[in-house]
């Protein structure tokens, strides 16, 4: 295989008019999100390339529902960092609020300017997937749908390692705000590591999700109604329901994600991260990097760690705090009241080298930090320093 050529050098000289230079195939299993960026960008550098899907068509294991692109995870625009790698996202809305329920107590993250995240749609004819699969045929991406990749493939975009979480959603009609949306943190609705939410994909249409760690015993069935009816009672009718589905995530970060010579990307590496399950982002960006490390013959294991290893170890970190809050602190955060941020406040602090480095030394402060007179020195102090901002429940 000649890797001696850039993709800039390569696409440079196809766009000057200069015929495409002959590669050896490239093959890649999965034409999900990371398999998809990965062949755009191989293709446009020149390369054949061969994507197999084994289900009969793109998007086939997912049924129609939204998911988000989070816009705090970097400095830049989410959409614009992910364009940057060669793909269009089509996405559906801006999200400008996020109501947080923490028990009694509610917490408010709104944007005056940027987006909080975008909402995406998953499975269905106007998908994601979809769109990205038609990118790559217009690109000149030979897709075999159907059926298993021939031999050793040098990209494994297949979704699914161990399966660390399952969830349960249902999904709605009714009158919703898109550019809004709930997430439900209780331990009474929601397990240890786990979370719920309603988000819209436009007026007439919301999803409405929880999940939990293999091996817990919550009935997420039951859980999702108890959240129904103690915050969306009148937003969720019962006889608005359309249908349910159900999910698997896997998040096991590895010391290499190249196996056998494969590289893997997106969720076949566990690239999700372990706090808030959002797994889109590392998709696409896993797939162009190993785009790149082929075309530039480059190190994959090292250009994934220089991209995401600070993030997974923070996420990581966070969680483990937010999953003793849950089962510790709830019930001593002040009731009936509530609090808001906005989220190029939220921003900076999650992008704070500092954050990441305090983070460090929960395990030395754990004894100490879940207590009431704690909870209310840091309450107090984000409100003097203008971090958080009163805000009724009324509101």
């Amino acid at each position: 295989m000649d890797k001696s050529k850039s993709a800039c050098e390569a696409v440079s000289e196809f766009e000057k008019g200069m015929k495409k230079p002959k590669y050896e195939e490239i093959i890649i299993a999965g034409a999900g999100l990371a398999g998809l960026t990965a062949a755009v960008n191989l293709v446009r550098a020149g390369y054949q390339v061969k994507v197999y899907e084994k289900k009969n068509f793109i998007g086939q294991h997912l049924k129609e529902t939204v998911q988000l692109l989070p816009n705090w995870f970097s400095k830049k625009n989410v959409i614009k960092e992910l364009e940057e790698c060669g793909i269009r996202i089509n996405w559906l809305n801006k999200l400008e609020e996020i109501e947080i329920y923490l028990g009694e107590t509610k917490i408010t993250i709104y944007s005056k300017k940027k987006p909080i995240g975008y909402t995406v749609l998953r499975g269905g004819d106007n998908s994601l997937e979809k769109d990205l699969a038609k990118q790559a045929r217009e690109a000149g991406v030979n897709i075999v749908t159907g059926k298993e990749a021939e031999g050793k493939p040098d990209i494994v975009a297949t979704g699914l390692g161990k399966i660390l979480t399952v969830g349960y959603g249902q999904v709605y009609k009714g009158e919703f705000e898109p550019n809004k949306a709930k997430v439900f943190l209780g331990p009474d609705c929601s397990p240890s590591v786990g979370y719920g939410y309603l988000f819209p994909h436009h007026q007439q249409i919301a999803t409405f999700k929880i999940s939990k760690k293999i091996g817990e015993t919550a009935n997420l069935k039951k859980n999702l109604e108890k959240i129904r009816e103690r915050y969306l009672n009148e937003k969720l009718k019962k006889e608005n329901f359309l249908y349910d589905f159900g999910t698997k995530r896997s998040f096991e970060i590895p010391k290499t994600a190249v196996i056998n010579g494969s590289f893997l990307v997106g969720e076949a590496a566990g690239f999700q991260d372990e706090l808030f399950r959002f797994g889109m982002r590392y998709a696409v960006i896993s797939g162009y990097l190993a785009a790149k490390a082929i075309i530039e013959n480059l190190d994959y294991d090292k250009l994934w760690k220089k991209r995401f290893s600070a993030e997974f170890r923070k996420t990581a970190r966070v969680r483990r705090i937010f999953t003793d809050f849950k089962k510790k602190s709830l019930s001593l955060l002040p009731k009936d009241l509530g609090f808001e941020i906005e989220i190029e406040k939220f921003k900076k602090i999650w992008l704070f080298p500092g954050f990441s480095k305090t983070m460090t030394l929960y395990p030395f402060c754990r004894p100490f930090v879940f207590n009431r007179f704690f909870l209310q020195l840091i309450l107090k102090s984000c409100l003097r320093f203008g971090l958080l901002t009163n805000r009724t429940l009324s509101d």
